[in-house]
């Protein structure tokens, strides 16, 4: 156990190694969830004990979630700093809830029917892989890995334990509304895509507020330290990044982005703007952004197609259509309209685009109804088998996706192909 007197920030090592007070997988803001294979033969309707690794406000939220389900107990919570732990606690609605520093005691408890692993970055794969082979199923809070070789190995891991479940939470792909707009652009009702933009903006300093013994700083901020995380790409925008990649279904070639501490100068190493590009399989281009210090734009993402744009906000899209299109026939790209069976009016004014058809409003499906979907679809696939939404390969794509721009970013913005990045592994 590291000695409380001791006043260094916690070092990656003792975030991984060291059991009780430096296991920082319970760090303030990130939570897991995941349950252990079921036996064959055991009745489907049985309970299932679920431990939580990282009790902060992402965790506890989590754990909420899972009180709510029918035949779930939170058996273990775990998190190294203490008011979390207590959070976790409470949130358990368990009042012989075990309670842990040391997220592997966890793994050691042979009644845990489910593990979910919520720690920063850095530590989901080291936390999943041995919640796996402790024989565990596994709902892993985003993005999946730190770099290539722990994707890989997480890969090896899902493979070598065929009966289990591995989870990601992209839980926004559990929205109505996402999955209504990706049959419209898979439909062809945009024409040939041309573009798409990403991008998470917000006006926060990422920073846990009030003072901080030195001790727990880091465990604390750990968004703010490459060590522990990839900064804006993996912790907010990974989610637009996943959906828009589930909806085009390709991959990028390569990639380049610019990152800079424009607001922020309080020592962190992760950039508060960053603005990057990649280019597609089938040669789309994609812009992505990210900022601190302005939440105009908020979360949301966009595709644009020759015969019109898909603006996605998550309780809503807007689709605006392109008024001048015949041309387009004579080079060859076709298109219908009738393909969008939506009632819409298509009426047209002085615009050079239809006003915004506001064809689909959402706002009774939010955030919470993804997250509980999730949860509710890992269980499922615990209790009755079957295929996760958010599977390893298709979680696989965005982790990808965002690691080409973050190495660039921190490379002078040079060009990052897919095949280096891999090579990486």
């Amino acid at each position: 156990m590291e000695e409380t007197t001791r006043e260094s920030a916690l070092s990656r090592r003792d975030f991984i190694l060291k059991g009780s007070t430096a296991a920082a997988v319970a760090v303030a803001g990130l939570s897991v969830l995941g349950a252990p294979a079921i036996v064959r033969g055991q009745n489907l309707n049985s309970n299932l004990n679920v431990g939580v690794i990282g009790t902060g406000s992402r965790g506890c939220y989590l754990t909420r979630i899972l009180t709510a389900q029918s035949g779930v107990t939170i058996s273990d919570v775990c998190d190294v700093y203490p008011p979390n732990l207590e959070a976790g606690k409470t949130d358990s609605k368990n009042e012989k809830v075990r309670a842990w520093e040391d997220w592997r005691k966890i793994l050691e408890q042979k009644d845990v029917d489910a593990v979910v692993v919520a720690p920063p970055l850095f530590l989901h794969v080291p936390c999943s892989v041995a919640s796996l082979d402790a024989g565990k199923h596994v709902y892993s809070e985003k993005s999946m890995g730190m770099n290539v070789k722990e994707l890989n190995a997480m890969g090896a891991a899902v493979k070598a334990h065929t009966d289990k479940v591995y989870m990601v939470g992209f839980q926004s792909r559990m929205m109505e509304s996402f999955n209504d707009a990706k049959k419209l652009v898979q439909s062809g009702s945009f024409g040939k895509i041309l573009q798409f933009y990403v991008h998470y903006d917000n006006n926060r300093s990422w920073r846990a507020e009030g003072a901080i013994d030195p001790k727990w700083e880091r465990v604390l901020n750990w968004r703010l330290y490459r060590e522990y995380c990839g900064g804006i790409l993996t912790e907010l925008l990974t989610h637009e990044i996943d959906m828009v990649l589930d909806v085009l279904g390709t991959m990028p070639v390569s990639g380049a982005c610019t990152g800079k501490i424009m607001v922020y100068n309080d020592g962190r190493e992760h950039f508060d703007s960053l603005m990057g590009h990649w280019e597609m399989e089938d040669g789309v281009i994609g812009v992505a952004s990210g900022g601190l210090a302005n939440a105009r734009w908020g979360s949301s993402w966009a595709i644009h197609g020759t015969h019109g744009t898909l603006e996605f906000t998550g309780s809503a899209y807007r689709i605006f259509w392109e008024k001048e299109t015949r041309h387009l026939q004579q080079i060859g790209i076709k298109h219908k309209f009738t393909q969008v069976k939506l009632g819409q009016s298509l009426n047209v004014s002085d615009a050079p685009m239809t006003e915004p058809d506001k064809v689909a409003d959402y706002r009774g499906s939010n955030t919470e109804d993804s997250s509980i979907k999730a949860v509710q679809n890992f269980l499922d696939c615990v209790r009755k088998g079957g295929k996760p939404v958010m599977d390893y390969e298709s979680c696989r794509r965005p982790s990808i996706a965002a690691l080409m721009l973050y190495e660039s970013s921190f490379n002078g913005g040079r060009k990052v192909t897919r095949e280096e990045i891999e090579a990486q592994g």
